[in-house]
């Protein structure tokens, strides 16, 4: 049967380079969100817009990299990377414009992403001792998808340092999913 997810341990092996991207670039961005909590709407939405990009490319340079693997499914994170990293660019360079929707579509954007690694977890679980890590990311994922889209956006400095602390301890979640990937596979 086709699957999205790694079935072998190679595969996972392979993609946990792309956990330790994700990792670093999910603690920069929570560092970067404690450090200027009260920043505008205008440097939040170029923050996460930058955050989306080059995850963005990161999963469209795992989804290449993985074809072999998942087989005509590699196309699914293909888009779905493709379509992160347009909508961060446009969030880069026209940050007034996009706003509140902006991190409302990058809310319903992490919310996928967090049932894909909910699913994921489940896949890997006969074949690695920590799939619950991924569990545990997906989870938070969801979680920090929720709290945006439940939260009064103009209160944005409550927002902002909530969001950076829930965004650093994903980054940390993310870098052991990778570390164990790239170690005890």
């Amino acid at each position: 049967m086709l699957s999205p997810w790694p079935k072998d341990l190679e595969a996972i092996r392979r993609s946990g380079w792309l956990f330790v991207a994700w990792g670093a670039l999910l603690v920069l961005l929570g560092v970067a969100l404690l450090a200027w909590p009260g920043a505008t709407g205008t440097v939040l939405v170029t923050l996460v817009g930058a955050f989306t990009a080059a995850s963005g490319i990161v999963l469209v340079v795992n989804a290449v990299k993985m074809r072999s693997f998942t087989a005509r499914l590699w196309t699914v994170p293909l888009v779905f990377g493709v379509l992160l990293t347009l909508l961060g660019v446009i969030a880069v360079f026209f940050p007034d414009a996009v706003g509140a929707v902006f991190l409302i579509f990058a809310a319903i954007f992490t919310l996928l992403a967090g049932v894909n690694d909910i699913v994921g977890a489940i896949a890997i679980l006969p074949l690695v001792s920590w799939w619950w890590l991924r569990l545990l990311r997906g989870l938070l994922l969801i979680g920090v998808s929720i709290f945006v889209l439940l939260s009064d956006l103009s209160g944005l400095v409550v927002v902002g340092t909530f969001l950076g602390l829930w965004v650093l301890v994903l980054g940390a979640v993310t870098l052991a999913c990778g570390a164990f990937a790239l170690a005890r596979v």
